[in-house]
């Protein structure tokens, strides 16, 4: 169940985690505020929240999941990213992998999505975000999952901040939509069978919110060039999530400063027919824009 609180405050997608360059410790997930500064424009005053990858492969893991490195974007697409929205858009796509891969152990390939995330990050003037001893760190703690998973939430969180400090707004935005597009596509995939019971079902449906979120963002790109053809394939997404009922019941609670806050717990019904619209429409957007712009499409991960 999905609880929103009023007045909504809306922060950014991002991964944080903490860790020093000795043994890791696995952390819980945490949300990243990424907030725009007084001086940025035209970015909306408001703050952005949406689930990071991790609160969503943590699910698959509970439920005995599998990692799966055919469902990732194949890193030999990377260099056939000419424009600034393929290699924005697709920077949030590997970024999502990356972490995927350091969830479920898949130790090769932490070390090529680190390295394409590298290069694309490159690309986009974040080189600053993927220093020398952060690949060296990342080497000598192959054999530890928990530390791979740190690892790789921290590179995520420097590019997202890098991102912030340089006040690209519209590669910001293409980021996260890269990221939410290809963490819908991971959980779905695990999906077998529709059945609104199952948690990660439920997780998908609840992706309504961090979509209307993310579109909220796009909403003050909506003229540039690179942002406003993906930000009208999201809308489309939202339509589909729009057909859907809410169930919506009192919660109340208490803020950090120990006031009664009045929200609501908002249970979004997710139907076997909405859910197979879905899952086409998010598969048909990913398959469009993780393709190598100008050739066909790359050969999965074997």
């Amino acid at each position: 169940m999905f609880t929103r609180t009023f007045p909504v405050t809306l922060l950014a997608a991002a991964l944080c985690a903490c860790g020093g360059p000795g043994d890791e410790q696995r952390t819980g997930p945490e949300k990243l505020v990424i907030g725009d500064s007084s001086a940025a424009a035209p970015a909306p005053a408001s703050l952005y929240q949406m689930p990071t990858p991790n609160e969503l492969f943590a699910i698959v893991r509970q439920m005995a999941g599998e990692g799966q490195k055919r469902m990732m974007n194949p890193t030999t697409s990377a260099d056939r990213y000419a424009t600034l929205g393929g290699r924005a858009f697709n920077f949030g796509v590997y970024c999502t992998d990356l972490i995927y891969a350091s969830y479920f152990d898949l130790n090769v390939e932490v070390v090529r999505y680190y390295l394409t995330v590298k290069k694309l990050g490159d690309q986009l003037g974040l080189s600053a975000a993927f220093s020398e001893q952060d690949f060296v760190r990342l080497e000598r703690n192959l054999s530890k999952g928990d530390s791979l998973e740190i690892i790789s939430n921290e590179a995520y969180y420097k590019a997202y901040e890098k991102l912030q400090e340089e006040e690209m707004g519209p590669t910001l935005a293409l980021v996260l939509a890269g990221g939410w597009v290809e963490s819908l596509h991971l959980v779905m995939k695990q999906v077998d069978a529709f059945d609104p019971a199952d948690p990660l079902v439920k997780r998908v449906a609840e992706q309504k919110f961090s979509l209307e979120h993310l579109i909220e963002m796009m909403d003050a790109y909506s003229t540039d060039p690179n942002v406003a053809p993906i930000r009208e394939r999201m809308i489309a997404l939202r339509d589909i999530y729009d057909r859907l009922q809410v169930q919506r019941t009192t919660h109340p609670g208490k803020s950090s400063s120990g006031r009664m806050v009045l929200g609501d717990d908002l249970n979004v019904q997710l139907t076997a027919e909405r859910y197979a619209e879905l899952q086409i429409a998010v598969e048909a957007l990913r398959s469009d824009l993780v393709s190598p712009e100008g050739t066909v499409s790359a050969q999965p991960n074997l």
